[in-house]
């Protein structure tokens, strides 16, 4: 895989994504018993591993920090009712806060031990920071509206709104709501019995249902004032400045327009690489234990990445940073121990690099990056290579300019600058720079 330009994408369907890595293999590898390897060659289990490889034994996870508030026999309950049931619905009640391996996103650490459970159509209820149930559906067809996590995780949220709250009951009522032959109407219910019980949801129409929804009447009005103020804003006011603070990029627009124009076929590409791989590690039985578990962790966090895109809108930056990282799972399954590294000016020139020394445009500091042999003449030649740009703050910049603080792709020069581009986006350092 690389991140060759010239590459044709396909047009891979996006729900295929979180179905694509079956790790059967690394099923078979825990089964087997410790491995013959030499301690100090092992690689240790990642938190999702361990996750994955405890819901293989049981349906329902419960870290020992919950064991006082989730007795054995509420498990015990919980674990019947899902296996009479049948549907592959898994528990997962284990403490999230910020900078844990997923940053304490329950979404997160559902979408990681999917992967390293075998992917396929499975659902998960994951018990998040806040104190409520979350519910992630991941592997269903395209056109299926069926979402029984979800739909349990919102049932069991206003079931217990104003009650007692505690992971035993949250889980009861979710799995209960999840189970049951109509997930939505289960939630419509609930939600419905809610209302009843408070007087009522606000009136849309601006008359409240109660004097106590007034308040939220007009906090509706505010945010939707907000709401038409700030596209207006950015119609009116961000072309000006974007054209005005833009001029120092000038001389190379037309490849920054071309890197634009193809941003959907990048995200395209990176979709269907994303699915080539898991395929490809799913049959690979002859990788070590060590080097599937970093190429695990690698596209884990392509993944990662792509799905903020998906989510928050697409950047240059970020598809790139796909590929980049799938790069790195791919050198991680070959057992490589120097990975190839892309073109620090920009890695859409591919990994044909050479460390050169480059003096900063305009003054004396010198940096010593990899570069292709097209951005390593410009540098000798005292011209600014063609560079990877990112849009920050309304204008467009070479990427590496952006903060370190709030690029990870600047911080770490796309992995060239420093060896923790994984693990700095599997702990949820990714922020895309806008």
């Amino acid at each position: 895989m690389s991140t060759d330009p010239r590459e044709t994408p396909d047009r891979p369907f996006r729900a295929a994504l979180r179905a694509s890595v079956p790790l059967m293999i690394l099923a078979a590898v825990l089964l087997d018993g410790p491995p013959v390897l030499a301690a100090d060659t092992e690689a240790p289990a990642s938190p999702a591993q361990e996750i994955a490889a405890a819901l293989a034994e049981s349906p329902v996870l419960v870290d020992p920090a919950y064991e006082d508030a989730f007795s054995v026999e509420a498990r015990e309950r919980t674990v019947r009712r899902i296996e009479e049931g049948d549907l592959d619905l898994y528990v997962i009640v284990v403490p999230l806060v910020e900078g844990d391996p997923w940053d304490g996103d329950a979404s997160a650490l559902a979408s990681a031990v999917h992967d390293r459970m075998g992917g396929g159509e499975r659902h998960y209820l994951v018990y998040d920071r806040r104190g409520d149930i979350e519910g992630e559906d991941l592997g269903g067809a395209p056109d299926d509206r069926g979402r029984p996590a979800l739909y349990g995780a919102l049932t069991a949220s206003y079931v217990t709104m104003g009650g007692q709250r505690t992971p035993p009951t949250l889980v009861d009522a979710a799995v209960e709501a999840a189970l049951s032959d109509d997930p939505e109407a289960a939630y419509e219910e609930a939600q419905e019995a809610y209302y009843d019980e408070i007087g009522g949801p606000p009136d849309v129409s601006g008359t409240p249902a109660g004097a106590a929804w007034t308040p939220w009447v007009a906090v509706a009005g505010a945010l939707v004032l907000i709401g038409l103020a700030v596209p207006l804003y950015r119609i009116a006011v961000r072309p000006r400045d974007r054209r005005r603070a833009s001029a120092p990029l000038t001389q190379h627009a037309a490849f920054d327009n071309a890197d634009r124009a193809r941003l959907e076929s990048l995200v395209e590409r990176g979709e269907r690489d994303l699915i080539e791989l898991g395929e490809r590690l799913s049959a690979d039985s002859g990788a070590a234990r060590g080097n599937l578990s970093r190429a695990l962790d690698a596209r884990d966090a392509a993944a990662r990445v792509h799905d903020r895109m998906i989510a928050e809108g697409p950047t240059l930056t970020d598809a790139v940073g796909v590929l980049v990282l799938l790069d790195l799972a791919e050198d991680a399954l070959a057992g490589s121990r120097t990975p190839r590294r892309p073109c620090y000016a920009n890695p859409l020139h591919g990994n044909d690099t050479g460390q050169i020394q480059w003096r900063e445009f305009g003054g004396s500091r010198t940096i010593r990056v990899p570069l292709c042999p097209e951005c390593a003449r410009a540098v000798r030649d005292r011209v600014r290579p063609t560079v990877l740009p990112a849009e920050y703050e309304g204008r467009s910049v070479p990427y590496y300019e952006v903060p370190a603080e709030e690029s990870v792709w600047a911080a770490t020069g796309y992995g060239v600058l420093t060896d923790d581009l994984v693990e700095r986006i599997l702990r949820g350092a990714h922020r895309p720079a806008r």
